[in-house]
């Protein structure tokens, strides 16, 4: 195995590793919900506060990837 393979393979396994933990705290948070008795409330004011972050989250992503030279 070179070296650009074992990058490549470790880039790999850290973005599974994230993927991993952003679905355990999902299931984390519904739990909580289902068992608060309010499930249906909390998980649309949570779909609504997501999206605003998300939206935020892509334009500063955007902004870092764009460069402008003249």
């Amino acid at each position: 195995m070179s070296g650009e393979e074992f990058i490549e393979l470790k880039e790999k396994i850290k973005e599974i590793d994230e993927r991993i933990t952003a679905i355990e705290k999902e299931q984390r948070t519904i739990r909580e919900d289902i068992l608060s008795g309010r499930a249906k409330e909390r998980m649309q004011q949570r779909i609504l506060e997501n999206t605003q972050k998300k939206i935020e989250e892509l334009k500063k992503k955007i902004d870092s990837e764009i460069k402008i030279e003249i």
